[in-house]
């Protein structure tokens, strides 16, 4: 057990790692290490509330490095993950949510933290760009939390995401169906027909996405 968790943990520092290094380009800093975990835990919430969230996260990094069972690390992990979803950061919120609730999810907080990672993915759906692939990875989430959670406090707002997310599908599909109309390939348009949610597309009359004007002539 005690290698299985050191190795999910040196995983997670690698994973990390990684995406500290695209989303930053800060280096030559001072190296400290071999400190209590006190210094780490008080460090990053320090420069959480400074904004320094690449700093807070290499504290984190440091802190489960060097005290793989502290009693903080569930709620720093957390903090950092609230802190880059109100930052905008989304890829490093979901990670934070995904792996709190991988590692520390419990009856109690599991809905929660499953509503705070959905979040970060609808904040990202609704600043992001059209992609097929994480509408329906998304669409799936929502559904398996409807399905594990049928009596939690955040139901309502999962259900508004989960039609949110099925009109941008819609929407996605009804544009590359056009795209497939105009080459001429009428099979491949019917197949995007079909998958548009009629019922709900009917119900709710949705208004086409906003784009920024230079836009206009490149959109589908």
């Amino acid at each position: 057990m005690h290698n299985t968790a050191f190795h999910a943990t040196l995983l997670f520092s690698i994973i990390l790692s990684v995406l500290l290094f695209f989303v930053s380009c800060n280096k030559n800093k001072e190296v400290v290490y071999n400190q209590p975990a006190s210094f780490w835990y008080e460090g990053i919430f320090r420069n959480i509330r400074l904004g320094n969230l690449e700093t807070a996260d290499s504290y984190f990094s440091s802190l489960q490095s060097e005290h793989l069972n502290s009693p903080l690390l569930p709620e720093a992990m957390l903090a950092l993950g609230q802190a880059h979803l109100s930052n905008e950061e989304y890829i490093l919120s979901d990670f934070y949510f995904k792996e709190y609730i991988k590692r520390y999810g419990n009856a109690t907080n599991i809905d929660y933290i499953s509503f705070l990672r959905l979040k970060s993915h609808f904040y990202a759906f609704k600043n992001g760009s059209k992609d097929q692939q994480f509408m329906t990875d998304t669409i799936l989430l929502i559904q398996d939390f409807i399905e594990k959670y049928p009596e939690s406090r955040y139901l309502p707002f999962v259900y508004d995401m989960e039609v949110k997310f099925v009109l941008g599908q819609n929407e996605l599909n009804n544009a590359i169906a056009r795209v497939y109309e105009k080459n001429g390939q009428k099979d491949a348009e019917q197949i995007y027909r079909d998958r548009v949610d009629i019922d709900l597309q009917n119900s709710t009359n949705p208004k086409p996405s906003k784009m920024p004007w230079y836009m206009i002539p490149l959109n589908w």
